[in-house]
């Protein structure tokens, strides 16, 4: 029996790689990397960094989350649908080709798939060449389906914390007065690949007590599905990794009461549904959460009197290499004041192989940062600041495709 189960774990393992929805999870990805450089050239005259940037964030988290919570979904019994996952996919794709990443929360792609299962169970509605793989649901089946929302609404929330806030996107935008401010835009997309059974196929399991959940069927089959999870949220009155962790935080929870709610729903089936709901609408409360209260803040990246605010660096420049990070305030240059930019690189050439900065960092403390230029490096350092108003692609040393 153990050799069988290896061998069907082998053979999901490779229908992965036939799954649509893999593919498509690319593609959006490298989409969504094609628009923010579109962006990030119209409003700072360059890109932070390259089309591929998404794509590097898209498998390795989720890749080890996803198996990882396999062994629990497994071990527990839980047994999904066929047609449920069908119903995933195509949610998912109707949502991605809106290319607005927040859309993708399993609150939405799974949270919808429910409810549509649940039409079809209970108005008995018929499906066109799918009718097989809707046929054998019910009560435990569905409930299933609230089960693995909590699930993924937990692993959301792990996703957004440990990465959500990681290389953020810098973007100048205006403020209620008509004022240049910064802010910045979390836009993250991962593939969490999951080990399922599904009640089709001839797996019968090993112990007497599995499944936890019984849902009338005896055998089973094995697939591994790439469900794909994105995330959005613009910042302004905070730094990134302040306030996206907390939406992680929040997220996180919520998943852990829906979990808690949907196995509840195995002896009060109705519960289910009001786990569903709170999953739908708490994801999209959290969302509108946090944009009021972002809202309610001064803005973080906007001109300060103190010194010129760093909005972003751009990656591989001398800045880089001197440590400066996205928040920081310069407040000298080789030992002058500065306030503008004309003063910050009018300094900066008093000097031209070697730079003496005093920066207040993003706990307030004055630090200093030091390095030699040389021949061939940018001559602005690699900085963007919120005043920024100059074409980067056309200076000398940072030319980009």
């Amino acid at each position: 029996m153990v050799q069988h189960w290896l061998v069907e774990f082998l053979k999901a393992g490779g229908k992965l790689f036939l799954n649509p929805l893999l593919y498509f999870s690319i593609i959006i990805a490298l989409f969504s990397g094609f628009f923010r450089v579109k962006r990030e050239r119209r409003e700072l005259h360059t890109r932070i960094f390259d089309m591929y940037h998404e794509t590097r964030f898209l498998f390795p988290l989720g890749l080890l989350l996803g198996l990882g919570f396999s062994l629990l979904t497994i071990g527990a019994g839980l047994v999904i649908p066929f047609g449920s996952l069908l119903l995933v996919g195509v949610v998912t794709i109707l949502l991605g080709l809106t290319f607005k990443t927040r859309l993708l929360t399993p609150a939405f792609t799974v949270g919808i798939t429910y409810f549509l299962l649940l039409a079809i169970h209970y108005f008995e509605v018929e499906m066109p060449l799918f009718h097989t793989y809707f046929e054998r649901l019910n009560e435990g089946l569905l409930n299933a389906v609230v089960v693995l929302l909590g699930t993924l609404l937990l692993l959301e929330g792990v996703l957004i914390s440990n990465s959500g806030w990681k290389k953020t996107s810098p973007r100048l935008i205006k403020s209620s007065r008509g004022l240049k401010v910064g802010a910045q835009e979390g836009k993250k997309l991962w593939v969490v690949p999951m080990f399922l059974l599904i009640p089709v196929g001839t797996l019968d399991m090993p112990w007497t007590w599995w499944p936890v959940f019984t849902v009338g069927s005896h055998t089973y089959s094995l697939i591994l599905f790439p469900f794909l999870i994105g995330f959005g949220q613009l910042v302004r009155g905070t730094l990134p990794h302040i306030s996206i962790k907390e939406t992680g935080s929040r997220v996180f929870w919520l998943g852990a009461l829906v979990l808690t709610i949907a196995v509840a729903g195995y002896f009060a089936p109705l519960v289910s549904i009001a786990g569903a709901i709170l999953a739908v609408v708490g994801r999209e409360w959290l969302a509108y959460r946090q944009r009021k209260q972002d809202s309610e803040k001064s803005y973080y990246f906007s001109r300060k009197s103190e010194g010129l605010m760093i909005l972003a660096i751009l990656p591989g420049s001398p800045a880089e290499k001197m440590s400066l990070v996205s928040g920081e305030m310069i407040t000298k240059v080789n030992g002058f004041h500065v306030q503008t930019e004309e003063e910050f690189y009018e300094a900066l050439q008093q000097n031209r192989a070697y730079c003496k900065l005093e920066v207040i960092d993003t706990n307030g403390q004055i630090r200093f940062a030091q390095g030699a230029l040389y021949e061939g490096d940018h001559h602005e350092l690699g900085i963007i600041f919120v005043e920024e108003d100059r074409d980067w692609s056309s200076e000398v040393g940072y030319h980009f495709v």
